[in-house]
């Protein structure tokens, strides 16, 4: 029996591979960024209450999601469109803005999923420093960068924009903007006020812990967001997932609470990393997570810290085949991955 036909497309997309869950008690993660002391306790909260309104749609338009979210960050509601996650936004970009043939600037070592929507979409992905030409259509930059937690600086963002054609989008994910402690940070959000080619992504995955509800949303000026919802499925945002991130934007004191968690958390491993010498490297980051040069095979060392009872991400599908990424925890789980590594790398 012959094979039924798919898109030629499909044949160069490569699966994407998520950090893996703990299977046993003890067990700790820190392999997805995800945050450490969880959700909102608002959060939950309003879940539950909202949980006997679960027979309704949704609003398919999520109006009142995207009104807090443009109070909050100084925009309009017509700024901002939701999506299941902000991958799925970056599915809503590719679909809007991709013909066979352009051209998509992606950075090395990074997200995958920008070469993934990129392909699905028959668009042909240039890896590098951003490189543009006539064909260029979109320019991926994450930032901070996921896995290594460098930014883009404010003056490297004006002079890409710059030189920016009409024709190009500059798409740029900041899932992890709010850890940042740089002074250089770029505030994106002006770009958008001042009309210029650009998509801001954000999520409610990373500082809000609400990964498993799968809430992100883009930020751009109205003519690209109305190309943007044009490639939206109706009811994208469950009724539960919105009730959880509106709450969850209410809750300064779990926002400040991961803020400090983080920034403590910080300098505690980079205390402990740097006893161990020229075992292994690592650059400072701006996230919630750290990328160490283990200077062996990391999948090795990803098995060998998972027998200690810690799951980290080994970055051989980033082309980083001797780095692992590890996210933030709490003081017991840094504390814990510290003495697992000794013991591993010695």
């Amino acid at each position: 029996m012959s094979e039924l036909p798919v898109r030629p497309a499909l044949k160069n997309l490569k699966e994407y591979i998520p950090g893996k869950n703990p299977e046993e008690a003890g067990v700790i993660k820190l392999a997805s960024n995800e945050n450490p002391l969880g959700p909102s306790p608002k959060a939950l909260e309003e879940i539950k209450k909202r949980l006997p309104d679960i027979s309704i749609y949704p609003d398919q338009n999520h109006l009142e999601l995207r009104k807090k979210i443009a109070k909050k960050v100084g925009l309009s509601e017509n700024n901002i469109i939701m999506g299941n996650g902000s991958d799925e936004v970056l599915q809503m970009i590719a679909a809007a803005y991709l013909s066979a043939g352009d051209e998509v600037s992606i950075s090395e070592h990074t997200f995958s999923t920008y070469e993934f929507v990129t392909r699905l979409f028959d668009g042909v992905p240039v890896f590098g420093a951003p490189k543009i030409s006539d064909k260029t259509r979109l320019i991926f930059l994450c930032s901070p960068n996921n896995p290594t937690g460098a930014i883009i600086k404010k003056d490297e963002l004006d002079a890409l924009l710059k030189k920016l054609p009409q024709s190009a989008i500059v798409v740029l994910d900041e899932a992890y903007s709010e850890y940042v402690e740089s002074k250089d940070y770029p505030i994106a959000i002006n770009y958008i006020k001042e009309g210029k080619n650009i998509i801001v992504l954000r999520t409610f995955s990373k500082i809000y812990g609400l990964a498993g509800l799968r809430v992100g949303y883009g930020m751009a000026k109205p003519e690209i967001i109305k190309y943007l919802a044009m490639t939206k499925l109706p009811f994208n945002i469950n009724r539960l997932a919105s009730a959880g991130a509106l709450a969850a934007l209410d809750d300064n004191e779990h926002y400040e609470k991961s803020l400090i968690n983080n920034h403590q958390g910080k300098k505690y491993l980079y205390k402990e990393l740097s006893t161990f010498g020229n075992k292994l490297s690592y650059p400072e980051t701006e996230a919630n997570f750290i990328m160490i040069d283990v200077k062996r095979n990391a999948d090795e060392v990803f098995l060998s810290l998972m027998r200690e009872g810690v799951i980290i991400r080994p970055l051989t599908g980033f082309g980083l085949p001797q780095a692992i990424r590890v996210t933030i925890g709490t003081p017991a789980q840094n504390e814990k991955f510290i003495a697992a590594l000794k013991k591993v790398i010695g």
